[in-house]
C-alpha cells in the first residue's frame, strides 16, 4: 500500500468518499483490504458492490478485488471466499437470496452483491449491512440516493453480536470512490467535499465537524504507520528501540551526522563503510572517541524514541480508553480524500508519470492522472444537452461472462479435516482482459453501425451509432454507442485500425456500416493522404472487411442550422432523439457540454457560431498554453457528431427530408 492508502485504511471511518486519479490502487489498495475488513466485522452479513454496469463489475471491479485480497490477506479463492453458491459448510447469511448468481461469499457467511445501477430495481428488496462503489462518475447521484441509500437500513443480527451494531464503524458503512469526471453531472462525488465543514450534531463527537474528525483520524493513521515501520525496520535490520530524553536523542542525532561525514576526528572511519554499523561503533570506543553508551545509542540512532512517544505507542497498542475514542471518531466519521497517481508513485515509478503525460491528452492527464479540478469551459451551443437526460448506463452483455464460466476446484476445511469442492465462477481474467464491443449490451448485431467523422492535424474522431427503437418513443433513437480519438500524429488510418479491432465480434455478425461525410472530406491534404479523406476512409474500412455505404451529406451544414437541428432533437421536439453511452463517450460528453458560442454580425443580424478559437491553436506552445482548452475536449469531436446527427436524420435515403419532414413527424 502507499501512505494514502494505508491512511485510509488505518483511519477505517464509516464513510469514505475517495476522489483518487488513474493507477492510484483505488480497487486494489481501497475496495479491495476494505471489503474484508468489513466482512470480517459482521460474519453472515450482506453488503453490495455498486457499479455502473455488469461490464464494469465484472471486468473491472471484481478481478481487481480478488486479486486484492489474495495479495493483502493471504486469503485463496476457493477456500477463503469465492463466486456464486457458497460450500455446503459455509454458514448461510442472515437473509440468504433467492440466488447467488452475481454473489461473492466468505468462510465466514458473509455475502457481497454485485448490483448494477444500468439495470431497473438491481437493490430492490435488499437490506444491506455496507455499500461499496467503484467508478462513481458513471454512477447517477439521483438514482443512489433514491434507491440505494434507502437499502443500507442494516441487517439486526438475530444473535445480536457487536458487528450488527453502531458501536461498528463498518456498520452501515459506504466507501464511494472514483476518478474525477469530465462532465459537471459526473463530478458529484467531488462536490461531496463540501460536507466536511458540516457540524456534528450528536453523539460522542457532538460540535466537532467532520473536518476536525478526519484530521484526528488522520493523525492517529500517520502515527501508526510511524511506528509500525519503526519496529518493523528495527527488527529487520537487526536494531533495537531505545527509549532517551529529547536533548540526548538530538545528541546522538548530531553525532551520527558528523560519523556519517567523516567530518573532524572521524576521518579515520574508512571510505567505503556507508552506513554505522556495530564494528564503527566498537573502533570510535576503542579510539576513545565515544564512550561505550554512546556507542550503543549511536549504533540504534534511527530507532531513538522519546518517553511521550513511548506512552503515545503504548496506547495505540493497549490502551482500551484511547481505543474507544477511536472508534467513536471513526462512527461519528464522513472522510474525504483526493488523490493523484503521484501518491502512487513509489509503485508505479516516474517513468509511468511521465509516458501518461506524453502519451495522454492534457485533459485526460490533468483530471485521471493528477487529479486536478476540472471547470466548464464554456456553454451554450448544446443548449438543451443534460447529462442526466440524454446519457444512458450501458448495462454490458452477459452472454461472454455466462461463456466463461469454468469450473474451480478448491479445499474446505471443517473440524481439521480438509475437503475437495468444486463451484463454478465466470473467468475473471479472460474478462479484465477483453477490449472489444462484446461486452456492450447497446451494440446490436442486427443492427447497422453509421459513423462520421472530423479529421485535421493535431486530432482525429470517429462517432458511432445504432438506430434503436425505444420503449415509448414515436419515432427511432440514435444511440451514440462509441467516440474514440487518436493524436499526437497519428492519422485515420490509425484511428481505422482501433476502431475496427474494438467492433470486430459485431463485424463478424453484420458487416455493414453507413459513413456520413461533407464537401470538406472531398480534398486531399499535401503530403499526408495519398487520395482524398473520404476515399482513404472507405479503403481503410474496406480493407478490415467492412461493408461500407458511403453517404455524402454535401456542403459543411451552418452553425445556427446544427444549432437549432440538434437542438430540438435533444429537447425531443424532432426526430430522432439522440443518447450517448455514458461510459464509452465520456470525452466527448465533456466536449458537447463545454462547448461555447459567439455571435457573427453581419448588419443588424446576428448568427450564431461555435466557438472553434481552440482548434485554431497551431503550435504546439500555444495548445498548452495555462487555460488553453484541451484538444479532446475542443469542438473537433462534437463536429463529427454533428455530421452523424444531421446524416442519420435527414440523408439516411440519400435525400434531404426523406425520413423525417420538418414537423418532426
Amino acid at each position: 500500500m502507499n501512505r494514502v492508502q494505508q491512511r485510509i485504511f488505518l483511519a477505517a471511518a464509516k464513510d469514505v468518499r475517495l476522489l483518487a486519479a488513474r493507477r492510484f490502487g483505488k480497487t486494489d489498495g481501497g475496495i479491495g483490504p476494505r471489503i474484508w475488513a468489513t466482512c470480517e466485522t459482521m460474519p453472515q452479513c450482506t453488503g453490495a458492490f455498486l457499479g455502473s454496469s455488469r461490464k464494469q463489475l465484472y471486468a473491472r471491479t471484481i478481478p481487481g478485488v480478488i486479486a486484492a485480497i489474495e495479495r493483502f490477506y493471504g486469503l485463496k479463492e476457493g477456500i477463503h471466499f469465492g463466486w456464486g453458491r457458497p460450500p455446503k459448510n459455509v454458514p448461510k447469511p442472515i437473509i440468504r437470496p433467492k440466488s447467488y448468481d452475481n454473489y461473492m461469499w466468505f468462510a465466514n457467511g458473509a455475502t457481497v452483491a454485485a448490483a448494477s445501477l444500468s439495470t431497473i430495481g438491481s437493490v430492490n428488496g435488499m437490506t444491506l449491512n455496507f455499500i461499496i462503489a467503484d467508478e462513481c462518475k458513471f454512477l447517477p447521484k439521483k438514482k443512489i440516493d433514491e434507491e440505494v441509500m434507502p437499502a443500507l437500513s442494516g441487517i439486526v443480527d438475530p444473535l445480536n453480536r457487536p458487528g450488527f451494531s453502531e458501536q461498528n464503524p463498518y456498520y452501515k458503512s459506504t466507501f464511494f470512490c472514483s476518478d474525477a469526471g469530465l462532465t459537471s453531472k459526473s463530478n458529484w462525488l467531488a462536490a461531496e467535499e463540501k460536507l466536511m465543514d458540516t457540524v456534528i450534531e450528536q453523539g460522542p463527537c457532538k460540535g466537532m465537524t467532520y473536518l476536525q474528525v478526519q484530521s484526528e483520524l488522520e493523525h492517529y493513521a500517520d502515527r501508526c504507520m510511524y511506528f509500525n515501520e519503526l519496529l518493523r525496520s528495527a527488527k529487520k535490520d537487526g536494531h533495537r528501540v531505545q527509549i532517551v530524553s529529547p536533548e540526548q536523542r538530538a545528541v546522538i542525532r548530531a553525532l551520527a551526522k558528523k560519523v556519517m561525514a567523516k567530518e573532524g576526528q572521524f576521518r579515520i572511519i574508512p571510505p567505503q563503510c556507508k552506513t554505522i554499523t556495530e564494528n564503527v561503533c566498537k573502533m570510535l570506543v576503542a579510539y576513545h572517541l565515544i564512550d561505550e553508551q554512546d556507542a550503543e545509542l549511536l549504533f540504534d540512532w534511527q530507532y531513538l524514541i522519546t518517553e511521550e512517544e513511548k506512552m503515545e505507542m503504548f496506547a495505540i497498542r493497549s490502551s482500551k480508553k484511547y481505543q474507544r475514542h477511536i472508534n467513536d471518531l471513526r462512527c461519528s466519521s464522513f472522510y474525504f480524500v483526493r488523490a493523484s497517481s503521484l501518491d502512487n508513485i513509489d509503485i508505479l515509478g516516474e517513468d509511468y508519470i511521465r509516458r501518461m503525460k506524453r502519451d495522454l491528452p492534457p485533459v485526460t492527464f490533468m483530471v485521471s492522472v493528477l487529479n486536478m479540478k476540472l471547470g466548464r469551459i464554456g456553454e451554450g451551443f448544446y443548449f438543451n444537452f443534460d447529462p442526466d437526460i440524454h446519457c444512458y448506463l450501458d448495462d454490458g452483455n452477459m452472454k461472454p461472462v455466462e461463456d466463461s464460466y469454468k469450473v474451480h476446484f478448491g479445499k474446505q476445511i471443517v473440524g481439521g479435516t480438509a475437503y475437495d469442492t468444486e463451484y463454478e465462477s465466470p473467468d475473471f481474467d479472460y474478462l479484465s482482459e477483453t477490449n472489444d464491443c462484446s461486452l456492450d449490451g447497446d451494440c446490436l448485431d442486427e443492427e447497422d453501425l453509421h459513423i462520421a467523422f472530423d479529421a485535421g492535424k493535431i486530432v482525429n474522431w470517429i462517432v458511432t451509432g445504432q438506430l434503436y427503437k425505444r420503449q415509448g418513443e414515436p419515432s427511432e433513437t440514435l444511440n451514440v454507442i462509441s467516440s474514440m480519438f487518436v493524436k499526437d500524429g497519428k492519422m485515420v488510418q490509425h484511428l481505422i485500425d482501433e476502431w475496427s479491432r474494438y467492433y470486430e465480434p459485431h463485424r463478424k455478425k453484420n458487416r455493414k456500416v453507413h459513413f456520413y461525410y461533407d464537401h470538406t472530406f472531398k480534398f486531399k491534404p499535401t503530403g499526408v493522404y495519398t487520395d482524398d479523406i473520404k476515399d482513404t476512409i472507405i479503403k481503410e474500412l474496406r480493407k478490415h472487411g467492412w461493408d461500407v455505404d458511403p453517404i455524402f451529406i454535401g456542403q459543411t451544414w451552418p452553425h445556427n442550422q446544427r444549432y437549432r437541428d440538434i437542438g430540438e432533437g435533444m429537447a425531443g421536439f424532432s426526430y430522432p432523439a439522440v443518447r450517448f453511452n455514458k461510459a464509452n463517450n465520456e470525452a466527448l460528453c465533456a466536449a458537447i457540454e463545454n462547448c461555447g458560442i459567439r455571435l457573427a454580425y453581419s448588419g443588424p443580424n446576428s448568427t450564431v457560431k461555435k466557438d472553434k478559437m481552440g482548434e485554431k491553436l497551431a503550435t504546439d506552445a500555444e495548445r498548452s498554453t495555462e487555460g488553453a482548452t484541451p484538444e479532446e475536449l475542443r469542438t473537433d469531436g462534437t463536429d463529427a457528431f454533428d455530421t452523424l446527427y444531421i446524416g442519420v436524420r435527414h440523408y439516411r435515403n440519400g435525400s434531404l427530408g426523406a425520413i423525417f419532414l420538418p414537423s418532426g413527424q
